[in-house]
Parts: C-alpha cells; structure tokens; sequence
C-alpha cells in the first residue's frame, strides 16, 4: 500500500484550480451523464474497462477523471467539501472512507436499494469487506459497496521450508525461529546470502502496514474504549520489541524499505519470508521477474496471544451527496459490483468482495491463491476508524521506524508515539 496523503494548505491551492478546471466540467455533462473519479493503476482499469461496457449496453455516457493515488484523496476531499458535483462517483481507498462519511459527505445507499424494492446488498459480499461501506464501522447506515478486496498474507519460501524441515508458521514465534534457521544455515555455506525475513520500516504508512499484524496479533489495540491511545501498552511495547528481534535477520537499511524493497528481495530470492499484498502474487509465478517462480506460498497472519489477523484494504465506491444524477450512479454501482462484473475485474487484476467470485472454478485455476486470500479477507480488520487516521498514521510510523533505525528503543518509541497521538485527539476534539 502507498502513503496516505495528507489534507493540508496545498488542497486549498488545489481547490482554486479544481473549481476552475474540473468543476465546470461537471456543468457540461448532461443529465444522463456520469462522471467517475478513479485511480491510476490496476483498480482503476478495471473500473474504467467497466464503466466502457456500461456506456456501450445502456447509452449512459460516463466521463471518467483519472488521478495518481497521491491526489486522489486531496481531489475528492475538495469536491465533497465544495459540494460541486464534480464527480457522481469515486473511488476510495478504505482509510479515507472515515472521514468521507463522518463529514457526512456520502449519499446513503439503502434508500436507493428500497426505492428498487430491494433492503440492501446481498449476502455474497464477504462481511468485512461490506462493514467498511458502513459508518459507524459495522453497524451503521451504508454508504458505499466494496469493490477491491486486499487484505495481507504472509509469503514464504516453501521450498527453504522443506529443506530445513519447518512447518507453516502458524505464530510470529514460528516465524521468528524460521528466520533465524534459515538465515543461519542458508549464510553459512557461502553460496549466496538469504535473509529470514524482509519487512517495510520506512517511515509512515509502510512501518506501520507491516507491524499492525504483530502489534494486534501480541493483544495490543490503539484505542481504549473511551478513545484514548494505548500503544504504549505493556502488549503494544511487546510487539515492537518482537519486529525489531524480525529485524536481525532482515537486509541491511531495511528501516527505509518500502514495498519495492521488500518485493525485490523475495523476487530475487534473497529473503524467505514477509507480509506483503495480493497484488504481487503475479510476479512470483513469472519466471521473467522472479527468481523464485514456483516456490513461493501464500497463507494467512501468523498468531500469538491472539489469533492472526491481516490488514484489510480495500477499495470502495462512493456516491457523494452532492452528486447530479444519483439514481444513475447508483444504478452502475450497483451493476459494477454485481458478480459477474467483479469477475471481470478479477480477471483484470483485483481480488474481489463477493465469495462466489472467490470460488468461481476459472479463477481458481487462474489464481491458486485465492483460497488463503479469502480466508484472510474473512478474518482480517480495518486500521482504527478514525477520520484522523491519516495523520495518526504518519506519524506512528515515524517512531516505529525510528526503533527499526535504532534511534529509540522500543519503550521510548511507543511512550512518544502515544503522545503524540494524544495530541493529534486533541485537536481533533476542538
């Protein structure tokens, strides 16, 4: 996953040339048109592919805008807050769905599904993909419908497994002591160095992908039931020290490692084990990108004193409030997502959120993964839903990644972090 963007004085920059630019582009559209906010990249494609298939059935014109990941964000925020009606639907990545419909920016899904005689979206949905479209988290109004179904695995060398005799890590002390097997043995001849394990410590969203698992899995939560930060926890404090133990048999520099890092080594053969997304599953089976074609596994989060969770993170799609033609874009929302469509997306490159796409017999020839991505999208959870999230994050990574550097000990970084999240509640509560 990438940085989440901030919303700070450069969105009031963008907001002067978004109402100059985009907005009146929205004006122009007719009443029949749509018009879809998207990111760059594989998510979007398919999206977009769909949205081509839509205009062609029905006549209904779509105006897509594409944007990097890094300005999408800023890009919607300023539309929701203007209430333009740039966009009849966007595209969001879960952490920002918080905020989006806290700031009550979001139009409610179920009066659209009533006034079609329908209660809501069916079944076929895995549950934690759908509680993300609800605020409050789980149980509320629904306000989106999910549409990429990320969640982590844990990726392993199955073959260096089987030659030192281990099991399938089942919790983070299997992995640890894997590690250290493997880094020890696989060094000692000489041949060629492997690390037993490869992690993203760089400061921001990529540290704190990486330790969530752990930080939960070690009984740690963020958040009290008041809402007062606890990462200082006796648990939370725990699971730091755990990564930074991971980190004696990681790559040196790993403390600013992002996804590319991590990936290169497994793809090269160089590391054994590591959290990582669906979306480089591909890669290990192309012997033109990877040295490890056919000996890498997938499977669910190790656990310990709790059992192993992953990271959810998916993509969502959104009506805004101040969308023109809400009717229509409910009705291609509904349709993208509907089974047959997802199938398409996942045959473009997205895992998807319903369960019989999941199990459909031609994607699970085509994706053998698939299995262990369904289980551990049944089990995963959301990062803490907070609209403050993005800030928080940020700088939680900062201090993990200071620990990973050796800067701060575990207990120093969890202390300041916890303190510097109380800051940010604070303000937030103003």
């Amino acid at each position: 996953m990438k940085t989440r963007p901030a919303f700070s004085f450069t969105a009031t920059i963008l907001l002067i040339l978004f109402l100059f630019t985009v907005a009146p582009l929205g004006g122009c559209r007719s009443a029949a048109g749509l018009s879809l906010a998207v990111p760059s990249g594989v998510e979007g494609d398919a999206l977009k592919e769909a949205a081509r298939e839509y205009e062609s059935q029905t006549g209904v014109r779509i105006q897509i805008v594409e944007l990097p990941y890094e300005d999408l964000f800023a890009k919607e925020l300023i539309d929701l807050n203007a209430q333009t009606g740039a966009y009849d639907l966007i595209m969001l990545d879960d952490p920002w769905f918080p905020r989006f419909a806290t700031e009550d920016h979001l139009t409610d899904l179920t009066p659209l599904y009533e006034k079609r005689g329908r209660a809501g979206p069916d079944d076929d949905f895995v549950k934690t993909s759908l509680a993300l479209c609800k605020h409050p988290y789980e149980t509320g109004a629904l306000y989106a419908l999910p549409y990429v179904g990320n969640s982590q695995l844990f990726f392993y060398r199955k073959d260096l497994f089987e030659k030192h005799a281990l099991q399938e890590p089942a919790t983070w002390d299997d992995v640890l002591m894997a590690a250290r097997v493997i880094h020890e043995r696989e060094n000692a001849t000489g041949e060629g160095r492997v690390y037993g394990y490869v992690m993203r410590a760089a400061r921001g969203n990529s540290a704190v992908a990486d330790f969530m698992p752990i930080f939960w899995a070690f009984g740690a939560e963020m958040f009290d039931a008041n809402g007062r930060p606890t990462v200082n926890s006796a648990e939370g404090i725990s699971a730091l020290r755990f990564m930074l133990e991971l980190g004696k048999y990681a790559p040196p520099g790993y403390a600013s490692f992002n996804a590319t890092e991590v990936s290169a080594h497994l793809l090269q053969g160089t590391a054994a084990m590591s959290i990582n997304w669906p979306a480089w599953i591909s890669a290990f089976g192309d012997p033109a990108k990877s040295k490890v074609a056919g000996k890498m596994e997938f499977t669910v989060m190790p656990g310990a004193k709790a059992g192993g969770r992953a990271e959810i993170g998916n993509w969502l799609i959104a009506i805004p409030r101040a969308a023109r033609n809400a009717d229509a874009a409910f009705d291609f929302l509904v349709w993208a997502t509907s089974a047959e469509q997802m199938k398409k997306s996942a045959l473009r490159g997205n895992p998807p959120t319903r369960r019989s796409v999941f199990n459909d017999p031609e994607l699970l020839e085509k994706f053998p993964a698939y299995p262990a991505q369904l289980r551990s999208l049944e089990s995963s959870r959301p990062r803490p839903r907070t609209p403050l999230w993005n800030e928080i994050e940020n700088t939680f990574g900062i201090f993990l990644s200071r620990a990973n550097s050796g800067d701060l000990t575990a207990e120093e970084a969890m202390n300041q972090a916890n303190a510097e999240i109380e800051k940010i509640v604070a303000r937030g509560r103003q």
